[in-house]
């Protein structure tokens, strides 16, 4: 009996530190468990602990910077950021809490025509309805603008309501802070949004199937695929040392001779997670203008994140994309490509989103195999000179 009761005492006590362990600890968004560690004497009087991440289950330790906030008054190596315009709305409007993804259009100031060309393209209540939503990214006028004023600005955002603008001047070698601004903004302001899509303003892009991949992504992504950094993808990228070029990079500024992979800032898709990491890192890595280059690559190595590609989805030419539209106009044929430049002409972003529109309607036919893009579309685009049509060989574009 005496060992029969000291049996029992002992499943008892079993059950009950199980149950302690079990439940008196907090647990993250993953179901990994967090202890609060001793405080630091930092003799700021705060009162406050950190919380430090065990090792995850796939082995690979977890550091602080991972789960800890980012500092909202910095930008990359800017200490005192602010926003000249801010935008909650998603705060604002419950409706907007949980979206499927956000688009995040970094856009010159000065280029509220191709802004309008958007907005007409599809209107935010219609992308609204198909679980999306759209901020344009500005930074502040520079004094060469002479024929825009912060009054043009603010009105554009009282009629529309759909800008962020940061403090910082627009110019060419500032593209990374409005980059990881839109990071930023994204993770902060629509932390809900299960994804998000950041892209330039002078692209012209297929939301329809964008959405269709962003649901079929959200319904079959596997809990242990934690980051995504999907788009256009470079590799094996060669720094430029040529002082007369206008991508050349000094040793100072980038020591190796190749860049890590990276995606075009054409227009890629990550999540939240991943965005929330590249703006941490943003905080501890040097700064670099190529913003591409420096958010895709450079923060992603360091993060150890990798790089999916979507390269098939991408044409270089905006030929292309007339040619599309010409081939669903004729013939209610379905676009190969999903995402390209605009060629200078606005008119073209909103031709092709509306023109895929009817197409998607009224059930568009896929493209025979006997009639590619390449062969049906050489007049359209032999005359420019350029070599291997079809393939993305994206390079940035001046502002």
């Amino acid at each position: 009996m005496r060992k029969f009761h000291r049996f029992l005492a002992f499943t008892v006590a079993l059950l009950i530190l199980y149950l302690v362990y079990r439940y008196s600890f907090q647990v993250d968004s993953d179901g990994h468990y967090l202890f609060l560690k001793p405080l630091e004497a930092t003799g700021s009087g705060s009162g406050r602990g950190y919380l430090t991440l065990l090792q995850s289950a796939d082995g690979n330790e977890g550091d602080d910077t991972r789960e800890s906030p980012a500092d909202p008054k910095r930008l990359v190596n800017l200490t005192d950021f602010r926003f000249q315009i801010g935008n909650d709305i998603c705060k604002e409007n419950g409706s907007f809490s949980e979206l499927l993804g956000v688009i995040l259009v970094t856009s010159y100031v000065g280029n509220d025509a191709l802004r309008s060309a958007h907005r007409q393209a599809i209107s935010q209540q219609k992308l609204i309805s198909m679980g999306l939503l759209r901020i344009f990214s500005l930074a502040a006028i520079p004094s060469r603008e002479k024929f825009m004023v912060q009054k043009a600005i603010g009105d554009e955002q009282r009629i529309f309501g759909d800008l962020i603008q940061g403090e910082f001047l627009e110019a060419y070698r500032n593209l990374t802070y409005k980059h990881i601004m839109s990071l930023k903004w994204g993770t902060e302001h629509c932390r809900k949004a299960k994804f998000l899509i950041k892209m330039d303003d002078d692209i012209v892009y297929d939301p329809f199937y964008i959405q269709n991949y962003l649901s079929d992504l959200d319904s079959h992504q596997k809990p242990e695929q934690r980051y995504l950094l999907a788009g256009f993808t470079f590799t094996n990228k060669k720094v430029i040392r040529l002082k007369a070029n206008k991508w050349f990079v000094s040793r100072d500024e980038f020591p190796a001779d190749v860049y890590p992979p990276y995606l075009s800032g054409w227009l890629y898709i990550t999540n939240q997670r991943t965005a929330r990491e590249l703006v941490l890192q943003s905080e501890r890595t040097p700064f670099f203008w190529i913003d591409d280059t420096y958010v895709t690559g450079i923060l992603a190595e360091r993060a150890h994140i990798q790089l999916t590609s979507l390269n098939k989805w991408f044409s270089a030419n905006s030929e292309f994309l007339d040619c599309c539209i010409r081939d669903m106009k004729r013939f209610s044929y379905q676009c190969d490509y999903y995402v390209g430049p605009n060629g200078g002409n606005q008119r073209l972003i909103m031709d092709f989103v509306q023109e895929l529109e009817r197409c998607y309607d009224n059930a568009c036919y896929q493209r025979p195999s006997g009639k590619p893009l390449t062969k049906t579309c050489v007049a359209e685009y032999r005359n420019h000179g350029m070599q291997d049509h079809g393939t993305a060989m994206v390079s940035m574009m001046r502002l």
